[in-house]
């Protein structure tokens, strides 16, 4: 509870105070903290493979929104070229209709298993 003091004339007033706790999100990973305390200075005994994999993984973290973005918007994308395409058939230009929607077809393809090809990178990279 916090008392308020009237400037006006000496009364004072309670006022209680309510707010919620908030707690943080993610606490923010400290790498170094991580790392064995006993290792000599010598380059064969630094864990190497450690540090790379934590750097992989807030790499894909921060990319990750930027790949479901791209999928989100490619569907719209792929339409407008499409309906391009279309005009092309119009104007009596139907080689350059067939390759632009074509074109669009395969992006729209590869931009939707574009989280399953980063997935198959992934584990190729944990094997290797």
């Amino acid at each position: 509870m916090y008392r308020l003091m009237n400037t006006s004339d000496s009364n004072t007033t309670t006022i209680p105070v309510s707010a919620p706790v908030i707690e943080p999100i993610a606490e923010p990973v400290n790498v170094l903290a991580q790392l064995p305390t006993n290792l000599s200075s010598t380059p064969e005994m630094i864990p190497t493979g450690f540090i790379a994999d934590t750097s992989l993984e807030m790499l894909a973290n921060v990319l990750d929104p930027l790949v479901q973005i791209m999928i989100a918007i490619s569907f719209p994308i792929a339409s407008v070229i499409m309906i391009g395409g279309c005009f092309f058939f119009m104007i009596g230009n139907s080689e350059k209709a067939r390759q632009t929607i074509m074109n669009a077809d395969l992006g729209y393809v590869l931009i939707q298993l574009s989280p399953l090809f980063l997935q198959i990178l992934g584990e190729v990279g944990e094997a290797v």
